[in-house]
């Protein structure tokens, strides 16, 4: 490619339109000089991104169609400088030119003095929403860094995991498991949240060992800044490191350590350790609180303890304790999807009726499309599959046939086909009761 082939195409431009300098440099919103020096001194002028999008606009082209010629005569032709190359990026994602992003990494990536800038520019576009154009730039910084065990290493994978944390329960388990060995050199307000994502993960994947461990450690974490903060208040004179700042409370971080560790024990049948778990999320007061936003967490959680506390009696079979847990139900709807696969399981276990209690929430069971988060894909596939069960061993085929063909249509949009084929297993084995 020609030295000035960009330079060619804005002049081929400017004569078969029939224009002059002037006007071109009017229609770009170009001032006249600075048109002058980019295409007529020698050498040339330098062309920031900003003056190169102004002229695509006077060119009336598509928007990054002349990144291509940019690439080659700005960032090849001479030495690439930070102060364009960072503007260039942040356009080539503004604009989705993911390949042209890639090719201007490439320039790069030999040049390990670049490695700290690109993952500043990473965690940009991350934050700006950009997300699929940071993957670039953090598997730049991962590829680079690979031997150096550097904390850009560790958060460059914590962000791969976030990006790659969705729907689909084997991609999710997969990101999980890249991701796992980097925890510990993450920075603790880093750590904390991706605590959270693997306990997702594992959670829609049934491995309550895991979570019960992955519980412990956000315990231990949230007691360390507990700690942290307590000393700094005490301390007479003001430390000068820079305070541990959290994306959410302390409270948040206790309260989901504590529930997911009830939770995992629940799971495990051990029932009594996790009643001791559900005691401890059940009053969190002693962490505050600071505010408002804070009192309604704590709120929360002394909620979810008592919802909690109902599921434990129910997954032991006392029936005794349904009404009071369908009034419950009654006052917070948010809680009737967990609720009900808790109900059809003990019923499945304990071969009782629920019928009064499925006609009640009829309303809430036919609006669980609405739940379209990874936790409760989860539970709308358990539901779904319990319900189907119950339903043939009480002679309602039809509605048996439904239940289960909604849950065969969520595994397959959850990718968890194997967990569907052990319990369709179950299925095809219920017995009607005589």
């Amino acid at each position: 490619m020609e030295v000035s082939a960009l330079r060619n195409v804005i002049e081929s431009h400017i004569r078969k339109e029939g224009l002059n300098l002037y006007s071109f440099a009017e229609r770009c919103g170009l001032n006249r000089g600075t048109l002058s020096a980019i295409i007529n001194r020698n050498p040339p002028r330098n062309i920031s991104v900003r003056e190169l999008d102004s002229i695509t606009r006077g060119m009336r082209l598509p928007e990054g169609e002349l990144y291509d010629l940019y690439i080659a005569e700005c960032l090849i032709r001479v030495a690439p400088h930070w102060r364009r190359i960072r503007p260039f990026m942040l356009r080539c994602a503004e604009t989705n030119k993911l390949d042209c992003l890639a090719k201007v990494l490439e320039i790069l990536v030999d040049n390990l003095s670049y490695i700290g800038d690109i993952f500043n520019t990473a965690e940009e576009l991350f934050k700006l929403g950009h997300k699929q154009a940071s993957v670039l730039l953090y598997q730049c910084v991962i590829d680079s860094e690979k031997y150096n065990n550097s904390e850009s290493l560790a958060i460059s994978h914590y962000r791969m995991l976030q990006i790659d944390f969705g729907k689909n329960m084997e991609t999710n388990l997969r990101a999980a498991l890249r991701f796992e060995s980097y925890l510990s050199r993450l920075p603790v307000e880093h750590r904390l949240e991706a605590l959270i994502i693997l306990v997702k993960i594992y959670f829609s994947t049934h491995n309550w060992e895991r979570i019960a461990i992955l519980a412990d450690e956000l315990l231990t974490q949230s007691q360390a800044v507990y700690e942290e903060w307590e000393r700094s208040k005490r301390a007479s004179v003001p430390s000068r490191v820079e305070p541990i700042r959290l994306q959410r409370s302390l409270i948040f971080y206790y309260g989901q350590g504590y529930l997911c560790k009830a939770t995992a024990l629940q799971k495990m049948g051990r029932y009594e350790e996790a009643r001791k778990a559900i005691d401890c999320y059940a009053d969190l007061s002693w962490l505050g609180p600071i505010n408002d936003e804070d009192k309604q967490e704590i709120q929360k959680y002394k909620s979810w303890a008592t919802a909690n506390s109902y599921t434990q009696d129910i997954l032991m079979g006392r029936q005794e304790t349904l009404e009071a847990y369908v009034d419950f139900l009654r006052r917070h709807p948010e809680e009737i999807l967990s609720g009900l696969v808790t109900i059809v399981q003990s019923a499945n276990t304990y071969h009782f009726s629920i019928d009064w209690i499925m006609n009640e929430f009829a309303e809430s069971i036919s609006s669980f499309d609405q739940f379209t988060d990874v936790v409760n894909m989860e539970r709308r596939l358990r539901f779904a599959i319990q319900y189907s069960i119950y339903c043939v061993r009480r002679g309602k085929m039809n509605e048996g046939m439904e239940s289960c063909l909604k849950a065969l249509e969520l595994s397959s949009t959850t990718n968890s086909e194997t967990y569907f084929g052990d319990l369709i297993k179950e299925f095809m084995h219920v017995q009607k009761p005589v």
